[in-house]
This record gives structure tokens, C-alpha cells and sequence, in this order.
């Protein structure tokens, strides 16, 4: 969904459509390691940081990035971000997509990160891509070179893997809908759309609350309330609502639940993270 008013921008924020994530801490964990370098159009850039991160309820990407410039971690946990920054000039890069429990050495994923590069490389077939590569025990290292038409890589790194607990339990149907997962989601989104967001925030986190209190502040109450009016009449309540709830993916101490509106292609899509109170909707 594009927002196109501050109404919709609302809506995006207020639903968690689009999702941020929580970092692990890193304490007493080996310290990562890299070399090597990005070479683009000629121009070379060593490598000096790798991240390591796999998006929670997701189970077949690992997504590694090796960078000129240590590269945010609430950046690199984005879809879109990460290409932002580097059209910004904030850094230079790959981002290599990696399935944490069946790595192939015979396939490289990889989005190039500089001015002009769009979309991801696949490259695939009976020769090995890469010189090693291990996935396990929360932790990647690997060893590449790549040579393209406008870009390479000479890359071998190690780094601990953030996100996802790596076990998780998929919910569907009545499962889902049934769950304490789904019951935080309608009562924080019923007391969003009908009393605001110090109602709805005895449902989240104390990050989200104070995000959505920052966003309340940047787009005005105007905006929140018109929001609201334009999801009472197109959200139904009670056990209408309940039967849009598709999948429930829990993942240790985060889940990530899915709705999807009748009619539509698209699914709302919510994190949340279970806390000494219970399940709350999270960044």
C-alpha cells in the first residue's frame, strides 16, 4: 500500500505494514571479521564491516552484507533502506542472500549496492560460486569472488547472525485466529481506531508506543483522526476482523502475524514480541 495523504501515511505507521525489528545483544559474542574488497566501475572499495541478519518468521533467507562503511543495523534490517543509504553516498557494497540451513555453494544471490545498480543478481548452476561457505550455530562465514560486467567482489568474512531464533511454528486458520497473538492484534487495533494511541498503547511495547507518540507529533492530530475515520468504515470488528487473521509465524520470542483484508491481494502484516506482560505489538 503507497500512502497517498497524511490519512494514509497514518494508516501505514498505526498497522505495522511495514515492520521494524528488535536487535540481539551482541555481549560475548566472537567479533566479526572481513576482508577484502567492492569493486565498482572500476573503483575500488575495501571491505571493513559485515552484518549478519535474518529476518524474523523467515526461513529461507540470511541476508549478509560486507560494506566499505559499517551500515545501521535498524537500516540493514530493511527491505529498501540499505538502497537508500547507498544512493545517499552513505556507503558502498553487497548485501549476499544466504539460506541459513541449506547454503549452496554453487549459487550467489547478491544485491550490489552503488550509484546505477538496481535489483539482485541470481547466479546458479554446476560450478562453485563460492570457496566456502558455513551457516550454524548463529553464525556465517564464507569466502567468494565474483567478477561481473561492472562490478566484483573479493570478499571472506565472519559474523555472528542476528533476527530470527532459527525455530518457529507456523499457525494457520482457527489456530491463528484462536491464538494470544491474534487477540493482542484486534484489541490494540480496536482501541487505536476507536479511543487513540495511549488507549492502544497498553497493547505495545514501549518502543513502539513512543514511536507512534513521535509520529503523532510529526503528522499532526488532523492527520491521526482522519485515520481513524477512514479505517472504522473499512475495517470490520469483532469475529469479522478475527476470520482476516491468515498465518501466525512464532519465532522464540517474537511472532509475526498476517491479516488480509477480503478482497485484497495484499496482507497486513504484524510484528509482536512477547514481554514479562505477554504478547505486545512491537516495532
Amino acid at each position: 500500500m503507497t500512502p497517498l495523504h497524511t490519512g494514509h501515511r497514518w494508516l501505514t505507521v498505526c498497522l505495522g505494514i511495514v515492520l521494524g525489528v528488535f536487535s540481539l545483544t551482541a555481549a560475548a559474542i566472537d567479533p566479526s571479521t572481513i576482508k577484502g574488497k567492492f569493486t565498482h566501475k572500476g573503483k575500488d572499495y575495501p571491505l571493513t564491516h559485515v552484518y549478519a541478519w535474518q529476518p524474523y518468521a523467515q526461513a529461507k533467507e540470511l541476508w549478509v552484507y560486507v560494506t566499505d562503511t559499517e551500515v545501521p543495523a535498524a537500516a540493514a534490517k530493511d527491505f529498501i533502506k540499505p538502497a537508500e543509504l547507498a544512493k545517499e553516498n552513505r556507503f558502498r557494497g553487497v548485501k549476499l542472500v544466504i539460506h541459513p540451513t541449506n547454503p549452496d555453494l554453487n549459487s550467489l544471490e547478491a544485491v550490489p549496492y552503488a550509484p546505477g545498480e538496481r535489483g539482485m543478481l541470481t547466479a546458479s548452476g554446476t560450478s562453485p560460486k563460492w570457496q566456502h561457505l558455513r551457516v550454524g550455530d548463529k553464525r556465517v562465514a564464507g569466502k567468494l569472488k565474483y567478477e561481473g560486467s561492472d562490478w566484483s567482489l573479493d570478499a571472506e568474512f565472519s559474523a555472528p547472525v542476528f533476527g530470527s531464533s532459527g525455530k518457529m511454528q507456523t499457525l494457520i486458520g482457527a489456530q491463528a485466529q484462536k491464538s494470544p497473538h491474534a487477540e493482542v492484534f484486534l484489541a490494540c487495533e480496536k482501541a487505536l481506531l476507536w479511543e487513540g494511541i495511549d488507549a492502544a498503547g497498553a497493547h505495545m511495547t514501549p518502543e513502539r508506543l513512543a514511536g507512534m507518540q513521535g509520529m503523532l507529533k510529526q503528522f499532526g492530530g488532523d492527520g491521526f483522526k482522519q485515520m481513524q475515520t477512514e479505517r472504522r468504515k473499512s475495517t470490520p470488528q469483532g469475529e469479522a476482523r478475527r476470520k482476516q487473521i491468515e498465518k501466525v509465524v512464532v519465532d522464540g520470542d517474537n511472532a509475526v502475524l498476517e491479516a488480509r483484508p477480503h478482497g485484497e491481494k495484499y496482507t497486513e502484516v504484524m510484528r509482536l514480541a512477547k514481554t514479562k506482560d505477554g504478547w505486545k505489538i512491537a516495532e
